[in-house]
């Protein structure tokens, strides 16, 4: 016979009630994905539109017409993200970002942080796997952006790829994102070492480097499995500047940004790296402050 507790209910009672809890929880967080997916096809289908109608009038001659509605795009799948799923996010140091084009490397845990980042940083240049031009809508934001591409299994082609587009993406006054682990690692993956190949950018390209973490892989796992309400973190650490040796750099940023996701990820799962977020408050792509990382009021 199980023992009652103070309010004179059976433990098998309690236990009973919290399995009911978790069962509805999940229920609920099924149901919540999968209304955000279909909320992202229409979506899509919307911005798909556009994209389609708009070719007479040369709209992919024009590459910051095709950054606008990527933008656009984004903005949208991460307000809805908030409001459907109840995954927010918060952004931390992005007063550490100058005025002024930078290369951005962090870790990348899920597609989340790699959409959030068009977000913020409105002309961004994501260094981005080739397959993944071919996402539509999305996609073809990507392409014709244009983005640097590149190809798995190419590594010295790819190289020259980042020095060629970097230098001249930086010339133009737009940002990059790098993820030198190559690809998104899962929670349930190990460590991968980071790609070789952005030291030699940091190099050429006399520009400043922002490290970044993020936690996007609790909330955002792979593919089309549930996703449950939680807080995105997104921390920005203050810039490298120019001049290490090619080799310091990539030891030190790598080993900085292992050392800091640990951190956040240690925070995240003892309920340390804050809960209340700040969120998109309109989804019209020039609403969100680049600077200050967050929507003005």
């Amino acid at each position: 016979m199980q023992q009652d507790n103070r309010d004179g209910r059976s433990l098998d009672a309690i236990r009973s009630d919290v399995s009911i809890a978790l069962g509805l929880r999940d229920i609920v967080s099924f149901v919540r994905t999968r209304v955000f997916e279909l909320y992202v096809l229409v979506m899509s289908l919307f911005v798909g539109a556009a994209i389609v109608l708009y070719p007479p009038f040369g709209w992919y001659k024009h590459p910051p017409s095709v950054r606008w509605l990527l933008r656009l795009w984004s903005t949208l799948f991460v307000h809805g993200a908030r409001v459907i799923l109840g995954v927010t996010f918060r952004i931390e140091g992005w007063e550490n970002t100058p005025d002024e084009p930078v290369i951005f490397i962090g870790n990348h845990q899920s597609y989340w942080e790699s959409i959030m980042m068009t977000v913020l940083v409105p002309h961004i240049n994501v260094v981005t796997k080739r397959a993944s031009m071919n996402v539509p809508v999305f996609g073809w934001g990507l392409k014709n952006a244009p983005m640097i591409a590149v190809d798995r299994g190419e590594p010295g082609r790819n190289i020259r790829k980042i020095l060629r587009g970097g230098k001249k993406t930086l010339r133009e006054g737009r940002s990059i994102l790098i993820f030198p682990e190559g690809r998104r690692i899962f929670l349930d993956e190990p460590e991968q070492p980071f790609l070789r190949g952005f030291e030699l950018l940091y190099r050429d390209a006399n520009a400043p480097v922002i490290p970044f973490v993020n936690n996007a892989g609790l909330y955002w796992p792979r593919g089309f499995e549930i996703k449950y309400p939680g807080t995105i973190v997104m921390r920005f650490f203050p810039p490298i500047a120019p001049g290490l040796a090619p080799d310091q750099f990539a030891e030190h940023i790598e080993s900085f940004i292992r050392a800091e996701q640990a951190k956040l990820m240690a925070q995240s799962t003892q309920g340390g790296a804050g809960i209340v977020a700040e969120p998109l408050r309109q989804a019209a792509p020039g609403s969100v402050d680049a600077k200050a990382g967050q929507t003005p009021q």
